[in-house]
């Protein structure tokens, strides 16, 4: 994914629509749904499965009737399904679906994204216990390494998440919608659209 957690600074820094990151989990909490709002994160493009640099990210489905509430849950939303498009292409890769997804990062701390990429995924996500989990990552490497852990297996046993979270909606049926949101924004400048690296 080209950027996550950058799409939550534009709506702090840029549009101002939130004093803090955490902020968006209060703001997008206070509504039941986007209102029909639609956020393709590709403020960078779009990385895998899609990888169109030309795609931009796009707002959809706004009324007359869209808070600024709509719109920072759709943004938490739109980075979830996001999450779900690489979970896929993951899951293609390895030939069968993984039984839960962990994740790290700032946004894992937020309880709406993580609720939605649960549902949105429709399998539990395992948050990690520390924020910045690749630091964490390569110390295991560093351990492995130096003979601390005979092999990863032993390493990884060490995993033990700071909380789980269940799906509690089905919302595989989004998947549709946002697959004619990400076709929307896609090549928005041919040229970059035309890069293959």
């Amino acid at each position: 994914m080209l950027s996550a957690g950058t799409n939550v600074e534009w709506l702090r820094d840029d549009l101002g629509l939130v004093a803090t990151a955490a902020e968006t989990h209060v703001v997008a909490a206070s509504v039941e749904s986007t209102g029909g709002v639609w956020y393709v994160p590709a403020l960078l493009g779009l990385g895998t499965p899609h990888w169109d640099y030309g795609a931009r990210a796009s707002l959809f489905g706004l009324t007359r009737g869209t808070t600024a509430a709509h719109v920072v849950r759709a943004v938490l939303e739109g980075v979830a399904q996001r999450g779900v498009d690489l979970i896929e292409a993951a899951d293609a890769d390895a030939g069968e679906p993984s039984s839960a997804i962990r994740v790290d990062g700032g946004m894992s701390a937020n309880p709406t994204f993580v609720q939605a990429l649960a549902d949105l995924a429709d399998r539990p996500i395992e948050v990690s216990p520390v924020t910045d989990a690749t630091t964490r990552g390569a110390a295991f490497l560093a351990g492995l390494a130096v003979g601390v852990w005979d092999d990863v297996g032993q390493s990884a046993q060490l995993w033990s998440p700071s909380r789980t979270v269940e799906p509690r909606t089905d919302r595989r049926a989004d998947r549709a919608r946002w697959a004619e949101s990400i076709s929307r924004s896609s090549g928005w400048i041919p040229e970059l659209s035309a890069l293959h690296f």
